[in-house]
């Protein structure tokens, strides 16, 4: 049976920290676990960083919170024309959803902004 090969690598004070830290957040048992998860994350996003016809991971994110907000905005407005005693006038319910869209939008672009 072939033994795995090992591979030595210097490193410096600040990213062994940063290594030990990882391995302690994944309850990890020891340093080489540790850089084996840390190398094939980092194989994996390089091998999949030349697709340039696919969207960026924070693309991706950003596509899916733009319809996760817009969604949840959406539902509040359903919920709220649903159960309003007075009925639902078209007119305003349009304007009423183009207001809340607006609000979902503005919302998003506080979160990408890191705004509170």
């Amino acid at each position: 049976m072939a033994r795995n090969k090992v591979i030595q690598v210097a490193c410096a004070p600040e990213l062994y920290s940063n290594v030990v830290d990882y391995k302690k957040s994944k309850n990890l048992t020891s340093d080489a676990e540790a850089m084996r998860e840390l190398t094939l994350f980092a194989l994996r996003l390089l091998a999949h960083s030349d697709n340039d016809d696919g969207l960026s991971t924070r693309e991706l994110m950003e596509t899916i919170l733009t319809y996760v907000v817009k969604n949840q905005y959406t539902s509040s407005l359903v919920h709220y024309q649903t159960f309003n005693e007075g009925g639902v006038d078209l007119n305003k319910a349009s304007a009423k959803h183009k207001e809340v869209i607006e609000k979902a939008e503005y919302k998003i672009s506080q979160i990408l902004n890191g705004d509170k």
